[in-house]
């Protein structure tokens, strides 16, 4: 099996090493299941909930709550009906649109398989020795006919600390895929209404760079996104690992769309660099690990340097 990504195999040993040193950062996760949601709990509070039900077009995240339960994420909002809470796609796939392509944008779907929809197999839970819970789904990607163009397998590691470690395996069904140069992709996630660059909030990167314009499009080990929310200041954090195929690159908007992608070289550096395809034959898969991080207070107060380093730290 391809995977473009220079993840190491991990042995049962190494993993439960790696992830143990984050034992004493605070109270246990755990989860519980209902028809079509699975909810995730940190010491007790409500932390997030997975959407997976048979009427949607793609699973997604919503509501996702920074410490105190504000939340800092938006579903289906007027101007987006296809930004729903955390999500995982990509536009230019085999020519189908798993971005916001007509059956995306819908709020209530048919169950039936169609074209563009992100369908949910399974979800399940995992409560780890040191207190972290991993959810991991299955997804098809379906195409013509609701035949799935790809096979999506997603593990999400959520530490006591409200770090969310996604790390996401493509697998090219019957016939090759190709994912062409977007910038509308990958992992994403639409913010809280009032946290967005428009009316208050801010946007920025491991490197100091403030704005949309500045971090737009920029490879960076991490972005942050922060605003009011509730009186009080709170923030979403997307962290890229070192050892992804690629730096990438985020797709980050003053109205309130914060996403990172491998995909897009040449929109993203407004053709600076050259267009990168991907293609896969059947069977063949590419693998990306992010993370995304909830916190209170702007990237400073909330610790978003260090809770990269632990990131890095316990996905080694």
């Amino acid at each position: 099996m391809l995977r473009l990504s220079a993840f190491a195999v991990l042995t049962g040993v190494i993993l439960v090493s790696s992830i143990d040193r984050c034992a004493a950062e605070g109270p246990a996760v755990t989860a519980v299941e209902v028809p079509g949601q699975l909810g995730v709990r940190v010491g007790g509070e409500p932390f997030a909930v997975f959407n997976v039900g048979p009427g949607l077009a793609k699973p997604y995240v919503f509501p996702l709550r920074a410490p105190g339960g504000h939340v800092v994420n938006a579903v289906a909002p007027f101007d987006h009906k296809h930004h729903k809470g955390i999500w995982v796609g990509v536009e230019h796939v085999n020519g189908v649109n798993f971005w916001g392509g007509k059956y995306q944008q819908q709020d209530a779907v048919d169950a039936t398989p169609n074209a563009e929809r992100i369908a949910n197999k399974s979800i399940a839970a995992t409560a780890n020795a040191n207190g972290s819970l991993t959810v991991k789904m299955v997804n098809d990607w379906q195409g013509e006919a609701g035949k799935p163009v790809l096979v999506e397998t997603t593990d999400v590691t959520i530490f006591p600390n409200r770090l969310m470690v996604y790390d996401i395996r493509l697998t090219a069904a019957a016939e090759p895929v190709q994912f062409q140069d977007t910038k509308e992709g990958f992992l994403a996630i639409r913010v809280a209404p009032t946290m967005n660059a428009k009316t208050g909030g801010v946007i920025v990167n491991a490197s100091g760079d403030v704005g949309e314009e500045n971090c737009w499009g920029k490879p960076s080990p991490w972005v942050d996104y922060s605003g009011p929310v509730d009186g009080k200041v709170a923030g979403v954090a997307l962290f890229d690992h070192p050892q992804n195929v690629r730096p990438s690159r985020y797709h980050v908007r003053a109205y309130g769309l914060f996403s990172i992608s491998p995909f897009g070289e040449k929109v993203y550096s407004k053709g600076q660099s050259p267009e990168v395809p991907l293609t896969l034959k059947p069977g063949e898969s590419f693998q990306v690990k992010y993370g995304l991080f909830a916190h209170t207070g702007d990237a400073k107060a909330g610790k978003v340097a260090e809770a990269h380093a632990q990131f890095v730290e316990w996905t080694k």
